[in-house]
């Protein structure tokens, strides 16, 4: 090959390169920067006491590195309560990135957490996303990312047609994006069972979390055994007077979008 077919033949792979992350949908940043990006966002001094509380217990930073959340990126949180979550990817995002906080219209969960949160203009890269689970109404093809944080079982008490919900959640999406889900484990087997009832166990069975995202036509990419403790039985809620100063054993997957 003549040096003249060699630079064409690189300058053509590169175009197509570069339109492959397009076609994607995520944004050309390193893995350093995303790892500065998370790192700085946990560690900024703006936080809540209340919010910095649960870092410990809830590890964000690896959370974040390992969904693969980027500044620039648009990005969903789902069932995102008083939006403890919904700021940490604000601030990881930044400017150029967005943020959704959704939570069903008729749940009022964290309204006071996210009243304090969004005063003042304090994140003006979140946008309230007050709409039902089966009524989402997600702009198409647009996120990078989504975040599913402790809180997939709740689908199943609050819908009886989840599908559909991930449904949605695929279609608003663009090719390539994330989907991140930490969630409490359920005994193997138990399907949905462990998570129907407000005031049951609040946990799903992972084989059937991973069924169910597999349904919707997403690709399970990775797992991380951040949460994983052998000696919870998987048979209580969280917020059970037994299981307090307990850590309950917990899976996190990353789904993508082909």
């Amino acid at each position: 090959m003549n040096t003249h077919l060699s630079r064409l033949f690189i300058l053509v792979c590169a175009i197509a390169m570069v339109g492959c992350a397009a076609s994607r949908g995520t944004p050309r940043v390193s893995a350093a920067e995303r790892e500065a990006a998370v790192r700085a966002a946990v560690a900024n001094p703006d936080r809540s006491a209340k919010d910095r509380a649960l870092d410990e217990k809830r590890r964000p930073v690896d959370v974040m590195i390992f969904a693969g959340v980027a500044p620039g990126q648009k990005v969903i949180d789902l069932f995102s309560a008083g939006g403890w979550y919904a700021e940490l990817l604000a601030r990881v995002v930044g400017p150029a990135g967005q943020v959704y906080m959704q939570n069903p219209a008729d749940t009022r969960m964290g309204a006071k957490d996210i009243e304090a949160r969004l005063a003042n203009n304090r994140m003006p890269n979140i946008v309230p996303w007050d709409k039902n689970m089966n009524d989402m109404a997600l702009p198409s093809n647009y996120f990078d990312g989504a975040m599913i944080n402790l809180v997939f079982h709740d689908f199943y008490s609050m819908s009886d047609d989840v599908d559909d919900i991930l449904a949605d959640l695929y279609a608003g999406l663009k090719r390539g994006a994330w989907v991140a889900v930490v969630d409490h484990s359920a005994p193997p087997g138990t399907g949905f069972s462990f998570a129907k009832e407000p005031r049951g166990p609040h946990r799903i069975d992972e084989a059937f979390a991973k069924a169910a995202f597999a349904k919707a036509g997403f690709k399970l990419e990775a797992e991380l055994d951040l949460f994983r403790n052998p000696a919870d039985d998987r048979q209580k809620a969280f917020f059970m007077p037994e299981m307090q100063g307990k850590a309950t054993d917990k899976f996190v997957l990353r789904f993508r979008k082909p």
